[in-house]
């Protein structure tokens, strides 16, 4: 019932696609009203909630996200949580017909994963950009949801973070509990979303990947 109702949702905003021509101030609300649904739908057909804790820890300004990665769940959440953050993912979802022109709208930053150094450089001027302007920039630093590798941080966070100068806020969660991984089957239950606390700028790369590492570890899952 949950992926009936989900495509027919999907269908339903086709005709809205349109906006992707229009500014973002008529773009985004309705983008942010289309996940809003979807996660209404899996809150009262999957019975899967959420739960928000240190939601304190976000300041006001500009920094950089980054969050634990499980399941497909937060890249719908997280997004209207945080305020349509500028969201560093791979860059072949840039090539997507329907997805990747949504991404581009909202400002999303490609990451090229075959070592390319001038597009790496291209990534941070765009989240170098983006943070001038006043946003968010979420990362998902494991860079995959495969159970076997997403708690294996990359070591790009830590270049991404000396680049844009701003604090670093974790963000652990649980979704992999109630979305397995590679399977259609949506669990009921409660998705924990735990904000910790920042970390300040200017660390050196050794400590503020132990910071990381210690808040976005397996051992301290919701």
């Amino acid at each position: 019932m949950y992926f009936l109702l989900s495509v027919a949702v999907t269908l339903c905003f086709l005709p809205a696609t349109v906006l992707l021509a229009a500014p973002m101030s008529w773009a985004w609300p309705v983008l942010r009203a289309y996940v809003a649904i979807q996660l209404f739908l899996l809150r009262v057909i999957c019975g899967q909630k959420v739960r928000v804790t240190g939601a304190g820890n976000l300041g006001p300004g500009p920094s950089l996200i980054a969050a634990r990665h499980e399941a497909m769940w937060e890249t719908l959440f997280l997004p209207i949580r945080l305020g349509n953050p500028a969201v560093m993912l791979k860059q072949e979802i840039l090539t997507y017909p329907l997805a990747g022109a949504v991404a581009r709208k909202l400002g999303y930053i490609g990451i090229d994963r075959s070592g390319n150094l001038e597009a790496a450089k291209r990534s941070f001027a765009q989240a170098r950009s983006a943070v001038d302007a006043g946003r968010r920039v979420l990362i998902f630093p494991s860079g995959t949801r495969d159970p076997a590798r997403r708690d294996q941080l990359q070591a790009g966070v830590a270049v991404i973070y000396r680049q844009l100068g701003v604090p670093c806020v974790p963000v652990t969660l649980n979704s992999g509990d109630l979305w397995p991984h590679r399977s259609w089957l949506k669990r009921p239950g409660t998705v924990d979303v735990r904000i910790c606390p920042p970390i300040p700028p200017g660390l050196k790369t050794r400590d503020f990947m132990a910071r990381l590492n210690e808040d976005l570890g397996p051992d301290t899952r919701p």
